[in-house]
């Protein structure tokens, strides 16, 4: 089972998005911790800021995995 921690920059988005849709954006992030088994994830080709991106909607979440130490790092919502 894999750890997420989350960068400043994206408590600061959650705080931007609203309160409709901000529990399923949760939900879908906490769903990581059960990576690779899950859908709506992509493997991202020289982006400058994530390796992965996981699509929720209208909403993607860019994030890295650190496979040493099994934890994802949210850098943005």
């Amino acid at each position: 089972m894999f750890k997420i921690i989350y960068a400043k920059s994206v408590l600061k988005d959650l705080r931007k998005i609203s309160k409709k849709n901000l529990p399923k954006i949760k939900m879908g992030i906490e769903e990581l911790k059960n990576f690779p088994n899950i859908s709506q994830i992509k493997h991202l080709k020289n982006h400058p800021i994530a390796d992965y991106r996981l699509r929720i909607g209208n909403y993607r979440v860019l994030f890295d995995i650190n496979w040493d130490k099994k934890e994802y790092i949210e850098n943005r919502s």
